[in-house]
């Protein structure tokens, strides 16, 4: 049986609050906001999905696409989604960096291992591990509400060389292929 999967490009429009744009974390230089790096991200994933007639379905498809985070596990749901990826950019003081990925549930911490580590092979990050939901700075992440779930938080947005990381095309388009293989290999 094919999976269905979901992606949720983090943050966007309506996230928090009605007709208010969430960009999400921004880059210490201003040019660069999570909201907008993910989504590339989601929309790379969704292509390399797409021609390997997986079906896939976005929380959000543009900027403009109003997705609140309550009601994306919803959306997974009324899809019958069988896995969501959401893609995230962390961000702290800009000495922090690397890549983790929040997970809910033992049966699932191989797949947030794979996952992680096909992330950080890709985009050549800090392999920050795997991370339970509940270590998360919110302690319970809504859109996990979805399960199985993995929130990936790519790199540090406020940290120059993850950023530059993030950006570059040819490691961006290898972390969207790991993505997308890690998921078909389970």
């Amino acid at each position: 049986m094919k999976p269905i999967v979901i992606i949720d490009p983090g943050h966007g429009m309506g996230n928090r609050r009605a007709g208010r744009y969430d960009c999400g974390a921004v880059s210490t230089d201003g040019t660069s906001t999570e909201a907008e790096i993910v989504m590339n991200y989601a929309n790379i994933i969704r292509d390399l999905l797409r021609s390997k007639k997986i079906p896939v379905v976005r929380t959000r498809i543009d900027a403009k696409d109003p997705a609140p985070v309550s009601q994306r596990a919803r959306i997974a749901r009324d899809y019958h989604g069988t896995i969501m990826i959401s893609l995230h950019c962390n961000a702290a003081n800009g000495k922090a960096s690397g890549t983790e990925t929040f997970y809910r549930g033992d049966k699932n911490r191989s797949m947030a291992v794979g996952l992680n580590l096909a992330v950080c092979r890709a985009l050549g990050t800090v392999n920050r591990g795997p991370k339970t939901e509940s270590d998360s700075q919110h302690g319970t992440l809504a859109v996990m509400n979805f399960q199985p779930c993995f929130l990936i938080e790519l790199g540090f947005i406020d940290h120059s060389g993850d950023l530059t990381k993030m950006l570059d095309p040819l490691r961006r388009d290898a972390c969207c292929e790991a993505i997308v293989n890690t998921i078909l290999e389970a």
